[in-house]
């Protein structure tokens, strides 16, 4: 744990390292005049940096980008080579601003670069990589920004430096970097944003949209991963922001629309460790990368995943080369979801639908979890009689069933509440879970939800006594109970913030969050593992930090509206997931959409709710949705290395454009649009070969022209003359079409008809 001496020391230490050693801006080695507005100027085909000066500007050039500070310090601009400014000149931004607070109630002060005090500039390095220091001399605060550009880069990097002065002050937040994207489409419905929202979303901004803010903590039920991108969609082009933070800092990332401007604010804010013991100084460990990007989403993304990959989640490797899955989780044709949490949810009703829905995938083996596995004292109002962190006894005649199932190819989980603990069960160790409560800044316990008195505690997961608790339910789950492994809900996302001085983290801020939750995944994970080498762990939609301590996961919803596969592209042929609910949507409707985005992407149809006998899925009036789920079976069975474990690339323009239909999906009832003819392009890790799938949502034939390019199959020993083949749900292969260049497949497609076509 970092001592609050030991960073102030540390970073007292920085401070004077900063502000000596640097050149001073006013002489630089090499200059660019400009005149009048900045227009930098880039040093065509030199792989070097240099700094841009003038009496009114400063910045760093290199053959790609630019960036310009006013000498007032605001940011002027950053420009890619021979394009226009990506910053709008409107709403007026602060780079940074603070907030600032004083002891006792929770009242904040702001303060940002904006405003009086003095500003100096210096640099160092060299032309192969160099750092602009922007100092700001406030009376309230001394704050450094270092904007860092290497000579082949295009992203710009980011730090900041903060120390706060007055003897009361401490520093409570920070908001960095803050840039107001402009929009670049002339069509103003053509300015996307894509947000870190759930597994990717994109929204309007600018004149097309309302004025409005939102805020997505990170890790939270929203943020799951670390960038945001604006662009146009006919420009090609656009705005990257992205934290560089392996480490998982606790963070928010800030959107606000500004259509009155053409643009949107896009911001990161930064809570520092130990803030709840007071800090004068921070210092971001951390980048945060900047700057102009081509392409869209998919792009922007693939940015992303080149960092992504280098990181501990990666650790595990590709899915293609993985031995440490069970082939009945990589091949599961489904996942389900049995329960035991009311009375009518019986023991024998969820084996009846188990052992029917396994009956009709002719006994291939699937998993899911099981809910409400404990037996609740009469005594407690437990939400859902699910344990909630009591070791209690199981369900009677439980264990017979998950052992009986599991010899029949059912592997099922057990659901562990990974956060919430149950007060009103009286048990001799009441005190220690007591003393392993989320504490708010008042020293008080902090409940789940609402009750009164709170029955439901919000548990601190970076804790020795929770983290051991769930190990040991765990354990039993898999040596004593036969389940093929466990099921964290609520894990793998945030968590009230903690300020608890004694659980041996920091005291607020920091990645406390994170990094609890990272120890509690691995000591359960090596519990069961030990117990049964092939017994899985999975949480509730967690954010990227856990691919390499899940083995799957579950999703919040099926898609959503605005949905783009950000997860399948940055990380999908990692990391393994599932559906959260195949059954009938409170709109009713066909669930073919969701089961046709699911099966697109290479997730894990599910769930299917196996609580009843009557398993909605396998009654006549669902029959076209249990024909449609075996078909896409077939073909994931047979296209396994494109669809779930190979690479997802851009999806192609079709042509014509497909027609769009709507739909109501089945967990929130949000309407959502989607072209008629959905499709994907996958490659395989082990020949570079490629998979475009497409699949007719519409009610009537379509015909459609299907843009084929070898270039596709990407680098390597690939046979000049590409051939075009198109599979079957048995695997046959059968030749439509070869060339050299591109060329285009005209296909017709019947409703529901699926085309793979495989590229080698």
């Amino acid at each position: 744990m970092n001592t609050p001496r030991g960073l102030f020391l540390r970073h007292t230490l920085i401070w004077l390292a900063l502000l000596s050693g640097v050149r001073a801006i006013a002489k630089p080695q090499k200059a660019t005049a400009l005149k009048g507005l900045p227009a930098p100027v880039f040093d065509a085909g030199k792989a070097t940096v240099h700094v841009v000066e003038q009496e009114n500007f400063v910045g760093l050039a290199n053959s790609r980008v630019a960036f310009l500070f006013r000498r007032n310090g605001s940011l002027a601009g950053i420009w890619p080579a021979a394009q226009g400014n990506l910053l709008a000149a409107s709403p007026v931004t602060p780079l940074w601003s603070l907030e600032v607070a004083a002891p006792g109630p929770e009242k904040t002060a702001a303060i940002s670069s904006e405003g009086t005090g003095e500003v100096s500039f210096a640099t160092h390095g060299d032309e192969s990589a160099m750092t602009l220091d922007v100092t700001y001399h406030k009376k309230e605060a001394l704050v450094v920004v270092h904007a860092s550009l290497d000579a082949e880069a295009s992203l710009i990097r980011w730090r900041i430096e903060v120390g706060v002065q007055g003897p009361e002050a401490s520093l409570w937040s920070v908001n960095f970097p803050q840039f107001p994207a402009a929009a670049l489409d002339t069509e103003p419905t053509g300015n996307e944003m894509l947000v870190p929202y759930r597994r990717g979303q994109t929204r309007v901004f600018g004149r097309g949209a309302a004025r409005g803010d939102a805020d997505l903590p990170y890790p939270g039920p929203s943020a799951k991963f670390q960038f945001l991108a604006a662009y146009g969609r006919a420009a090609g082009r656009g705005f990257y922001l992205a934290a560089e933070d392996g480490a998982g800092f606790t963070k928010s990332f800030a959107i606000r629309n500004r259509p009155e401007a053409g643009a949107a604010v896009l911001a990161v804010q930064h809570f520092p460790a130990n803030r709840g013991l007071g800090v004068k100084h921070f210092a971001m460990e951390y980048d945060v990368v900047a700057g102009p990007f081509a392409g869209d989403w998919w792009d922007a993304a693939r940015l992303y995943r080149t960092w992504w990959v280098k990181q501990k989640w990666a650790s595990r490797g590709l899915l293609a080369e993985r031995k440490d899955l069970p082939a009945w989780l990589v091949r599961a044709p489904f996942a389900v979801r049995p329960s035991t949490t009311k009375p009518e949810r019986t023991v024998a009703n969820n084996v009846t639908a188990l052992q029917s829905l396994s009956a009709a995938f002719e006994h291939r083996p699937f998993f899911g979890v099981w809910y409400g596995c404990f037996e609740t004292p009469t005594a407690s109002t437990s939400l859902n009689q699910s344990g909630l962190g009591h070791d209690l006894p199981p369900k009677t005649g439980l264990v017979d069933a998950v052992r009986s199932l599991r010899t029949q190819g059912v592997h099922l989980q057990a659901y562990i509440q990974s956060m919430i603990y149950d007060a009103g069960i009286v048990t001799p160790d009441a005190d220690a879970a007591q003393h392993a409560v989320i504490r708010d800044r008042q020293g008080n316990a902090v409940p789940y939800g609402t009750g009164d008195p709170p029955q439901l505690l919000a548990m601190c997961r970076a804790t020795d006594w929770w983290q051991r608790r769930l190990v040991e339910l765990s354990r039993r789950a898999v040596a004593e109970w036969g389940f093929s492994g466990v099921y964290l809900d609520s894990f793998g996302k945030g968590a009230p913030e903690c300020f608890a001085q004694d659980h041996g983290h920091d005291v607020g801020g920091g990645n406390t969050v994170i990094a609890g939750q990272r120890v509690l995944a691995r000591r359960v994970r090596e519990a069961i593992r030990s117990v049964d080498p092939e017994a899985i762990l999975s949480g509730e939609d967690p954010i990227e930090a856990f691919r390499d301590l899940l083995d799957v996961n579950l999703y919040s919803v099926n898609t959503m509206p605005g949905y783009v596969p950000v997860y399948r592209t940055v990380w999908g042929d990692y990391s393994l997931g599932h559906g959260r609910v195949l059954g009938p949507g409170k709109a009713g409707g066909s669930l073919l959409p969701e089961l046709a985005t699911l099966f697109l992407e290479g997730t894990i149809p599910g769930r299917i709710y196996a609580d009843s006998p009557d398993v909605f899925l396998l009654q006549p009036a669902h029959a076209r949705e249990l024909a449609f789920l075996r078909s896409i079976d077939a073909y994931t069975q047979q296209g396994l290395e494109w669809l779930r474990l190979g690479e997802y690339l851009h999806p192609l323009v079709l042509s014509p454009p497909p027609a769009t239909i709507e739909f109501r999906e089945s967990v929130e009832n949000k309407l959502v649009r989607v072209p008629s003819i959905a499709h994907s392009v996958t490659r395989s890790h082990t020949d570079g070969s490629i998979a475009i799938v497409l699949i007719n949502l519409a009610e009537q034939l379509q015909d459609i022209s299907v843009p084929i390019d070898p270039k596709l199959r990407g680098e390597g020993k690939h046979d000049p003359e590409a051939r075009l083949q198109r599979m079957n749900e048995q695997g046959a292969l059968t030749e439509l079409s070869r060339g050299h260049g591109t060329w285009s497949q005209k296909l017709t497609l019947a409703p529901g008809e699926v085309a793979f076509l495989v590229l080698r």
